[in-house]
């Protein structure tokens, strides 16, 4: 893949980066966080403004057929900056998924609302046992009805579950037990929240459902088409979130440089002591080979091997999260205790890395995800073509 950038990519690029800068501001981001949703409407607005909410949607529906390049371009400023808004759960994710579904017009006027900024969707999949969106045992059951469906059961850990407009709800069709995915709107009735605060300031929530009524349109897609379009939505997302924490490294290495060549000590800027000097070089290494894996997985999924793509995905998750975890945790030990202030970016940075570790997977489930895929990729080669894989 040629990673040498187009003139429109350097304009996505650098438009999303004078944004940061100028528009949202880390007091900006603490003051969102604050908020009910915990995150900004206004900045979610704008965001649609901007054509970021549309980028990862294909043309033929509405959107700007982003290539994972793209994407990346996008989300590393915005992981620099923070933000806090659900771009990837709702411009990522979720509309990896709808695009998915068979009803033409439904997916059109769905994605749409997600492209305008008129719609904030969540994904509710998870259940009270479950690690992981990706090892999910569904309980939560879906009955027919003569003018629909009725749909009863729990959701956890519902990222942005709290701000949604719109859930994006699995279930098992009661009878056959097939996976379906179902859309239940905010105001359904029978629908109760419990919603909750993470460790980055964002919301969460716990989903109840009540023999909740939806009309037939709801369903949106059942059996293998379920499976299908969620793990490749996932894996679109870890890919937009590996490429923030990419930028989240970027903005701990700047602040901390900043911070070393003004503050002094013994008569001179911590920044001339060799043993700092040290530490700042590592955090170059970790960050520039946390970018090559970045590299690497854009590029896998931008090819047509599912098995591939999944060893390139859960590679790069594991070793960011790892490298992100270390320079943000440098990052605050260089800065002292001001870094472990509220009111100091490091230490959300910090946070976001913690975030980062435990969603979609934790480091342990993707090691062992790219384990499988590499091992069931080498069976099917020749003899002797794994070694050459």
């Amino acid at each position: 893949m040629n990673f040498d950038l187009t003139d429109e990519q350097k304009q996505l690029a650098d438009s999303a980066e004078r944004y940061i800068r100028e528009r949202y501001p880390f007091e900006e981001r603490r003051q969102a966080t604050a908020r009910a949703d915990g995150f900004s409407r206004k900045q979610w607005r704008q965001f649609a403004e901007m054509g970021w909410l549309a980028l990862d949607i294909a043309e033929e529906n509405g959107g700007l057929s982003g290539s994972s390049l793209d994407l990346a371009l996008l989300m590393e400023p915005l992981g620099h900056g923070l933000v806090v808004e659900p771009l990837v759960d709702t411009a990522v994710l979720c509309a990896s998924i709808l695009s998915g579904v068979g009803q033409t017009q439904k997916r059109l006027r769905l994605l749409e609302l997600i492209a305008s900024g008129e719609s904030v969707m969540a994904l509710a999949h998870q259940e009270q046992h479950s690690r992981n969106e990706y090892q999910v045992d569904v309980c939560t059951l879906a009955h027919k009805v003569t003018d629909g469906w009725i749909l009863d059961g729990r959701k956890h850990r519902v990222f942005h579950g709290a701000g949604a407009d719109q859930w994006l709800v699995s279930a098992l069709l009661e009878g056959s037990r097939e996976p379906a995915l179902f859309l239940v709107e905010r105001t359904a009735i029978g629908v109760s929240l419990d919603g909750y605060e993470l460790i980055d300031g964002s919301r969460a929530a716990d989903l109840h459902l009540n023999n909740v009524r939806l009309d037939d349109t709801a369903l949106l897609m059942h059996g293998a088409a379920v499976a299908n379009a969620l793990e490749t939505a996932l894996d679109r997302a870890i890919l937009a979130l590996c490429a923030g924490s990419v930028g989240s490294m970027e903005a701990v290495m700047s602040m901390t440089a900043d911070y070393l060549k003004t503050r002094v000590q013994y008569g001179k800027s911590l920044a001339q002591f060799q043993a700092l000097q040290h530490r700042m070089a590592e955090m170059f290494v970790e960050t520039d080979q946390a970018r090559a894996m970045l590299f690497s997985a854009i590029n896998a999924f931008e090819g047509t091997d599912p098995a591939r793509r999944r060893v390139a995905i859960s590679g790069a998750k594991v070793f960011i999260a790892r490298a992100h975890y270390f320079v943000a945790s440098q990052g605050i030990q260089l800065h002292g205790g001001i870094g472990t202030t509220d009111e100091y970016a490091v230490g959300h940075h910090y946070k976001s890395a913690v975030y980062f570790e435990q969603r979609f997977g934790d480091s342990d489930f993707h090691l062992s995800r790219a384990s499988e895929s590499w091992i069931g990729a080498s069976l099917e080669l020749p003899l002797g073509g794994a070694l050459h894989a």
